[in-house]
């Protein structure tokens, strides 16, 4: 249908681009995770539109231009939205919906009216997102949710399923057919997207979430049948605790179930000064080494990080030593890495290139980032002959595993949209520092982002082969404002991640 619609409309659409002309914006105010960004908007016929691209920056996800100058795909999670511009009609999923007002393209963003299509996101993503026409507020509010986790376990003699709250709810726990465990909350708001990510195929054939009149509902079938169980209201905090007694219960371990990545808290980073030893990166023409300047920007942010006592801080070297990408994701998969920050310099052999890049793991839309890949790649390349060429039984690298290569692929994609949303965050900070242009956000198969199993970067910190960029890399003042930058980046990644 999305198909015939767009073909539909197309002439229109083109001929209404080429034609409007662009109109006045002004800033308005999005509150998320207690302080307050921006984004561009403007007014037409009485209606507020809002700069979609930079609040994508804001909540996270991924904006792709599909069809120049026609179609933008907007993925977060698992959903996807197709927008057409020119139209007031967009693809969510399966299903076509009508914001009334068409979709607006200009300066090169994407522009949505607020008062119509506020309420289609809203129904999407786990916070609760709200228009204020009087105040022209965009408020997103993690803290609107009163049912807001499940866990399920298993213990000594049975199971043990808990729902976590903000404060005392009224509840009640039936059981019906077909082993359904219902529990429904009286006035209960449900962070729906985070419960139904919970859905553990090992114990339950299926998890659902329903809003009743007065109340919501979670519901789960499980897959043997409950037959003694009892529940309780606890504290401490406040929860609901649902015991089957089952001491014979065997969970179906040929079920997948995800054990690798970053829990709940982002208090764990990894930070990975590229190069070291005998792989010195990138050399300035003054003789200055990629992996010197690397090494000593991670170490200064990761005292900087170290002082505040927020995180953990592991470092994949804190010397000059020669260490291999297999070891670098290695350290941070047994660290259980909240975040994974892979420091380099870039190099170009035109020595007028000049400005910094954030790379998260995702294949190369162009050959800029192609080309930065490749570099940063060969020392991978070289790892791989020096293995192939010893002995059989010592070639034990996960290339050599088509399954282990498709779980890899998992992963990059499991990770891809907070990847992309911590490397947004960072081009927002890193634009501060005035001594180095900014080359924005870009995407590339890196190797060394590709076993880390959770949200990574690479930051190209600036051209060593440019003269200028080579001596203020190696200055105390730019170092110290490209670590501040990267540790506020940390610090609102946190604030945003942790309030789901």
């Amino acid at each position: 249908m999305i198909s015939k619609l767009i073909k539909y409309l197309s002439l229109s659409v083109t001929l209404a681009l080429t034609v409007s002309s662009p109109a006045q914006t002004e800033k308005i105010n999005i509150a998320i995770a207690g302080g307050d960004e921006e984004v561009q908007s403007f007014d037409k016929a009485g209606i507020t539109y809002f700069s979609f691209s930079e609040f994508t920056e804001i909540i996270g996800g991924m904006l792709d231009w599909e069809t120049v100058g026609q179609i933008v795909c907007y993925k977060i999670d698992t959903t996807r939205f197709d927008f057409l511009l020119g139209s007031a009609y967009f693809k969510l999923g399966d299903s076509i919906f009508n914001m009334v007002y068409a979709a607006e393209f200009q300066d090169g963003q994407l522009y949505l009216p607020a008062e119509t299509f506020i309420q289609f996101l809203d129904g999407v993503i786990s916070e609760k997102i709200t228009w204020d026409k009087e105040k022209k507020l965009i408020r997103v509010d993690s803290e609107y949710f009163n049912v807001t986790d499940l866990t399920i376990s298993r213990k000594a003699n049975g199971l043990l399923i808990e729902i976590f709250l903000t404060s005392s709810l009224a509840y009640d726990v039936f059981i019906t057919e077909g082993n359904w465990v219902n529990i429904s909350i009286r006035d209960g708001k449900i962070n729906r997207t985070r419960i139904l990510s919970r859905l553990d195929r090992r114990l339950m054939y299926d998890l659902k979430v329903h809003q009743l009149v007065e109340s919501e509902q979670v519901s789960f079938r499980m897959r043997r049948k409950v037959n003694n169980w009892h529940h309780k209201l606890v504290y401490g905090p406040p929860r609901i605790q649902i015991s089957i007694e089952d001491g014979d219960f065997d969970i179906d371990e040929t079920m997948p179930v995800a054990s690798i990545g970053p829990d709940s808290r982002i208090d764990v980073i990894v930070i990975d000064p590229g190069h070291g030893g005998e792989d010195y990166g990138a050399i300035g023409p003054r003789g200055t080494r990629e992996k010197d300047v690397a090494l000593d920007i991670a170490k200064e942010l990761a005292k900087l990080i170290r002082k505040d006592k927020q995180f953990k801080v592991i470092m994949t070297r804190d010397r000059d030593k020669t260490i291999t990408l297999q070891d670098r994701a290695r350290i941070a998969n047994d660290a259980a890495a909240d975040l994974f920050i892979s420091i380099h310099a870039n190099a170009n052999l035109k020595d007028h290139i000049r400005g910094w890049n954030v790379f998260f793991l995702a294949p190369a839309k162009n050959d800029s980032a192609r080309a930065v890949a490749q570099f940063e790649n060969s020392a991978f390349l070289r790892e791989q002959a020096q293995v192939r060429s010893a002995p059989d039984e010592v070639y034990t690298d996960n290339y050599r595993d088509p399954v282990l290569n498709i779980l890899n692929e998992m992963i990059m994609t499991e990770f891809q949209e907070e990847s992309h949303d911590f490397a947004f965050m960072l081009d927002r900070e890193l634009r501060t520092i005035s001594e180095v242009p900014s080359r924005g956000v870009d995407q590339a198969g890196f190797y060394v982002l590709n076993s880390v199993y959770t949200p990574s970067v690479l930051i190209e910190t600036g051209f060593i082969t440019n003269p200028l960029e080579e001596r203020i890399l190696t200055s105390k003042s730019f170092r110290k404002q490209m670590v501040e930058s990267i540790y506020d980046a940390i610090k609102r990644f946190k604030a945003k991640y942790e309030s789901r």
